[in-house]
């Protein structure tokens, strides 16, 4: 499972004409890549949907500027959430939804930024 250390939110987009915040995730294993997770209100749910996930790769000291023009932002959505002995991968999704959204002020801000 992915352990998040923090989450900002980078800016507010659409994905497929779905108004959605794109927040950067950081991981607490150096292991693991630094994720955007993009997520949408959910009327529905009454709260946030995990829209998509996407790695990222870049390096904000060489590539410091949103360049899409080489392979470092990878849509991992189908592939980030796994079935497993202990969960399934829908399971995964809402735990990883579940804990970014209890980092630190994250929902908050989110609301303040959908509400507006």
């Amino acid at each position: 499972m992915y352990s998040i250390k923090d989450a900002k939110i980078r800016r507010m987009t659409n994905v497929n004409g779905t108004p959605c915040a794109e927040v950067e995730v950081y991981p607490t294993s150096e292991s693991d890549t630094v994720v955007l997770a993009y997520l949408a209100p959910s009327a529905r749910l009454g709260g946030y949907e995990l829209v998509k996930v996407v790695r990222s790769d870049a390096s904000l000291t060489h590539d410091w500027f949103d360049n899409s023009m080489h392979n470092a932002y990878e849509d991992a959505t189908d592939v980030a959430f796994e079935n497993s002995a202990i969960a399934t991968a829908e399971e995964e999704r809402e735990q990883f939804k579940q804990q970014l959204l209890s980092i630190g002020n994250l929902s908050q801000q989110l609301n303040g930024r959908f509400n507006n």
